[in-house]
């Protein structure tokens, strides 16, 4: 399943106004705009991706195996985007089971998607690629009827608000949970994040 997003690149270009600005001016905006705008497409990944996925992982630094994606992949959660059918985002995901009552990942049956976070190629990095692919796991949570999605912010985030140090120092990645609305919640195995969808 392949749907298309446009995405506007975030860059505007200044222009000065005057009263008398003649309709040439306005068609050469319009032409800047037009060249802005790159087609970005989200699809279900399949085995068929598996080694390009890797790749894009890797030259993120993600420490992966083709075994490792492909295993995550065969749970049908995951997802990628891809300009002119090259993958250049990968948003990895599995059921999981969230005891809600102790904040921690336990066996059972699934009520939750474990989102890892998004590789997202440099080229392409602030093109709101990461929001994309978490909003696609997401509709994929309501789409199961789990009740979660989670995944885990590994960086020491020091003792205090969470929420007040993200907002401060936090990377993309944290700005984005915190912009969508997660709580989070420390661990031992780092700042859980997580929402109810």
């Amino acid at each position: 399943m392949w749907h298309t997003i446009y995405v506007r690149n975030m860059e505007s270009f200044k222009q000065e106004t005057k009263k008398d600005a003649n309709e040439k001016e306005e068609n050469k905006i319009k032409f800047l705009n037009l060249l802005d705008e790159e087609e970005i497409e989200i699809q279900r990944l399949t085995d068929e991706d598996v080694d390009e996925c890797v790749k894009v992982m890797r030259k993120c630094a993600f420490d992966v195996t083709e075994a490792e994606v492909k295993s995550i992949i065969d749970y049908g959660r995951s997802f990628g985007a891809t300009v002119n059918r090259m993958i250049i985002g990968v948003g990895l995901a599995w059921p999981a089971k969230l005891d809600i009552e102790s904040k921690t990942i336990t066996g059972g049956e699934a009520n939750a998607l474990y989102m890892e976070d998004p590789a997202v190629l440099l080229a392409y990095e602030g093109r709101g690629v990461r929001r994309i692919l978490l909003k696609e796991r997401e509709k994929e949570v309501v789409e199961q009827k789990l009740q979660y999605g989670i995944g885990y912010l590994y960086e020491d985030i020091p003792k205090g608000s969470i929420a007040d140090y993200i907002t401060e120092a936090g990377n993309q990645l944290e700005k984005l949970y915190l912009s969508e609305g997660y709580t989070f919640f420390r661990t031992e195995k780092g700042i859980l994040a997580f929402k109810k969808l």
